[in-house]
């Protein structure tokens, strides 16, 4: 019996550090962090009090994105897994989405889509099915 009680014991206290762990680490995604940083208004949607220049910086800071892509509509940055588009909310902050990279990609195509390709970031694979395509 005191052995069991020694085994439990020794098991939740490594699921405990295991949890602190990653509750510190943040993980390789900046959806959480976004999340504990900035104010929610809609699930996915946060905002931000700085300009959406200031804040994309601030998240490209704390994790950096596998590329960024900017124009007068806003910041974007693409993670392996995720969207993230930083808007300018008309003088008063920006407003932060947090989407799938294929919703992400299909949400922001008119912005990112010279640039990334498609939702997994390559360029259309169909080559066309003309007489003569391919040969």
């Amino acid at each position: 019996m005191k052995r069991a009680l020694v085994g439990g014991g020794l098991l939740a206290a490594i699921g405990v550090f295991i949890l602190v762990m990653a509750l510190v680490s943040g993980g390789s995604s900046p959806k959480g962090w976004i999340a504990r940083t900035y104010a929610r208004t809609a699930p996915g949607t946060y905002l931000s009090t700085d300009s959406a220049l200031r804040t994309a910086q601030r998240i490209s800071a704390k994790y950096k994105p596998s590329d960024r892509a900017a124009d007068p509509t806003g910041v974007y940055l693409r993670y392996p897994d995720l969207v993230v588009a930083v808007l300018p909310q008309g003088g008063k902050g920006s407003r932060i989405t947090v989407d799938t990279a294929a919703r992400g990609y299909a949400r922001y195509h008119s912005s990112v889509g010279g640039r990334w390709g498609g939702p997994g970031g390559h360029a259309s694979t169909f080559r066309g099915g003309g007489p003569g395509e391919g040969k």
